[in-house]
């Protein structure tokens, strides 16, 4: 039994060490993400490539070999003698489109890393590290009039999340389990947002227009540190049925929270020539404490599931994203929204001699009415998943393999449209432990 504890230490001080590290890992995710420039960032929906390959469902989603920190709730199904441990990665292909032209980008990143543990028999852990949200971003505008000029935005990196929850059933018998949850957030990362302004002054016959000496370019530089803890609390009700189906009902509850933030502010100068900028002066220097407001979310979900054969879910999730505040920039293009999810998964035969049939077969959906509101435009998305997952001889021993295809956006009103294919892989493995053998 020291031996399996040891190994639990020794899992948990990699998943710290890893997360000294995760700052530079994680923020290697990025690839070209427009809408990106709006509250924190695009944000990462993805708990587990198993959730994933099902629409993104899991506030009514749990069992014993895979970690959901969508609802903390779920540890409750980690069986008392086991060890979970997980880890995910992505590969994406985006294509990006406006009216005019369109562009390409391709990355892979470590998605995920998650395990849960036992601690008493109505007492269960879960830890979780992943990243919460992504920031890359390069846009322009041209503006012609009495001072011609180019307005460019930048901005990237992201914020990541090290979870640590724990869950209790309060009521357990053979047909009933009623489970509370809670997770305690670490987020971390970095936030960089750039404003620069490039007057044009001379036209050729072309009517391009050139920088020339003598008008004050500038550049608004602003730099986030984000280092702050949050919570968030799920409920999950299972009721077995006589038929031995189960019925479950989720609910997760975020609570809106302030991340602190050290942030640093450098105004300055600069003239461009010949394609070079050259720094004019620093006009000011800041650095100083803030706060980014992130609005509650609460979401819930309905399963039903014949065991080793069936699992259906739906999800509803509402987030109030009209009570983001993040310094000046205006809540007018952040609106609540809505996003549903949907989706299933189907084992043929899992006592079958035939490989194939003992594979789990995934499919699932999800629709967003969008809380970015740019030009009378919502920017919506929806997306379609599948996948399998590939058992091992081990028990609960398991690769998952999934893939996505989704739109985010319009070409309305010259605005952008993002078309992506992700790829998923995740391994899950289960073990057995604080089981007493009677042969060594």
């Amino acid at each position: 039994m020291n031996k399996k504890i040891s190994k639990i230490l020794v899992a948990i001080v990699l998943l710290l060490l890893f997360l000294v590290e995760s700052q530079s890992v994680f923020s290697q995710y990025s690839i070209s993400n427009p809408y990106s420039k709006y509250g924190l960032g695009f944000e990462q929906t993805s708990i587990n490539q198993t959730s994933a390959s099902m629409g993104g469902v899991g506030y009514a989603f749990a069992r014993n070999n895979e970690v959901n920190i969508l609802n903390p709730a779920s540890y409750s199904a980690i069986e008392k003698q086991s060890f979970v441990f997980s880890m995910g990665f992505d590969f994406s292909w985006k294509t990006l489109s406006n009216n005019n032209n369109s562009s390409d980008a391709f990355f892979g990143s470590i998605s995920n890393i998650s395990l849960a543990f036992p601690i008493l028999d109505r007492l269960k852990a879960g830890l979780s590290l992943m990243p919460l949200t992504d920031i890359n971003y390069n846009a322009s505008d041209t503006v012609l009039s009495f001072v011609n000029h180019v307005k460019t935005y930048q901005g990237n990196g992201g914020v990541n999340k090290f979870t640590f929850g724990l869950s209790y059933d309060i009521l357990k018998t053979a047909k009933t389990n009623l489970s509370i949850g809670a997770n305690a957030t670490y987020y971390f990362g970095n936030i960089y947002r750039a404003t620069s302004i490039d007057f044009l002054t001379q036209a050729d016959s072309n009517g391009k227009y050139y920088d020339t000496i003598g008008f004050l370019d500038n550049t608004t530089e602003t730099n986030y540190n984000v280092s702050s803890f949050g919570f968030d609390f799920g409920l999950l009700y299972r009721q077995k049925l006589n038929n031995e189906d189960v019925i479950s009902l989720g609910v997760a509850f975020t609570p809106s929270v302030r991340l602190r933030a050290d942030r640093t502010q450098i105004f300055y100068t600069y003239y461009s020539y010949a394609a070079k900028k050259y720094l004019q002066d620093t006009l000011s220097y800041t650095k100083d404490k803030t706060k980014i407001k992130v609005p509650m979310k609460i979401g819930c979900g309905l399963s039903y599931e014949k065991p080793d054969k069936i699992f259906v879910e739906a999800d509803f999730t509402f987030t109030k994203w009209s009570d983001f505040d993040m310094d000046l920039q205006s809540n007018a293009e952040m609106k609540d929204n809505l996003t549903f999810n949907m989706g299933a998964e189907y084992i043929p035969n899992i006592f079958s001699t035939l490989y194939y049939n003992k594979m789990a077969y995934r499919l699932g959906f999800h629709y967003d009415n969008g809380y970015i509101f740019l030009q009378d435009n919502r920017i919506t998305e929806f997306g379609i998943s599948f996948g399998v997952a590939l058992p091992i001889k081990k028990l609960g021993t398991k690769v998952n393999l999934g893939a996505e295809y989704g739109k985010r956006g319009t070409t309305d009103n010259n605005l952008i449209r993002e078309n992506y294919f992700r790829i998923g892989l995740s391994f899950s493995a289960k073990d057995r432990w604080f089981v007493k053998r009677k042969y060594q």
